[in-house]
């Protein structure tokens, strides 16, 4: 199970640097190496958009740094599925699952049993 979740993690990080994870002001990729700053990359990101995506980035942000990771993945899905999702937008949609999804697998190691079930909804998010 253990190799399966690093092979896992393994894969979601070369997609996300394969993929870019947006970038700085100074031109270079933004990668966050947390899933706290996932969600300062996240607000950020939405700073500037309609209201209802920077209301959602910001439950989502929030819900983040406090471990409330459902609550992230439905605000995130939300934002996710809106037609005007520019690129540092979703750069930083992709940033903030991938080190979801992170913490996620690290938790479920620990047998943490929200965190199991916050990875499989992540999952059924994916897939869709």
């Amino acid at each position: 199970m253990t190799r399966f979740l690093a092979t896992t993690l393994g894969a979601v990080v070369l997609s996300g640097i394969l993929m870019g994870c947006g970038a700085s002001d100074d031109g270079s990729i933004r990668q966050s190496t947390s899933s706290e700053g996932a969600a300062d990359h996240l607000a950020d990101a939405f700073a500037n958009a309609d209201s209802e995506s920077k209301k959602n980035a910001g439950i989502a942000s929030e819900a983040i740094r406090k471990g409330q990771f459902q609550k992230a993945l439905y605000a995130i899905e939300t934002i996710k599925k809106k037609p005007d999702v520019d690129f540092d937008q979703g750069v930083a949609i992709n940033d903030s699952l991938v080190n979801l999804e992170r913490e996620l697998i690290y938790r479920a190691e620990d047998g943490d049993k929200k965190a199991i079930a916050a990875y499989e909804l992540l999952k059924r998010i994916n897939r869709n």
